[in-house]
């Protein structure tokens, strides 16, 4: 090995270990809550963790779905109600939280092949063009909590 490469092979893990988890966009925690009536939509559930910079969350997509739908249940004069987002704002280095009675997926139709692993398969597509896949935990109704990460 030359010299160039061993410090060009230093260098990139100096950047690689000096990046903190703020400095990377990411999502964990995903878990899909199905359904129990057949033909309802299913719910989504997640964490979003900020980059660098703050993006939106423009997208979910998953190959084994037949819809999936971004949104947010508020109240309003005691009364409940949901509306579809067309994004949700990840500021840099915070957490935003996809959870019951607040911001989450509706999906209808998880595939067969989802639940027999039971695992769904998604991809987040952000404003800054990132793209990235996770993995989603798929529960029945009663099943116990996932495990945290």
């Amino acid at each position: 090995m030359n010299k160039i490469s061993i410090m060009l092979a230093a260098s990139t893990s100096l950047l690689l270990a000096s990046c903190g988890q703020g400095d990377i966009l990411y999502a964990d925690k995903a878990v899909v809550n199905l359904s129990p009536v057949e033909g309802n939509p299913s719910a989504g559930y997640m964490d979003l963790h900020g980059g660098r910079v703050d993006v939106e969350l423009v997208s979910v997509i998953s190959d084994d779905v037949l819809r999936m739908e971004m949104h947010e249940t508020t109240e309003k004069d005691g009364m409940m109600s949901m509306a579809q987002l067309k994004s949700i704002p990840v500021p840099a280095g915070k957490t935003v939280k996809l959870e019951p009675g607040g911001k989450h997926l509706m999906i209808w139709g998880v595939g067969e092949g989802s639940k027999k692993r039971g695992l769904l398969t998604m991809t987040l597509i952000y404003s800054n063009d990132d793209r990235i896949e996770i993995n989603a935990v798929v529960k029945n109704a009663g099943d116990p909590a996932p495990v945290a990460e």
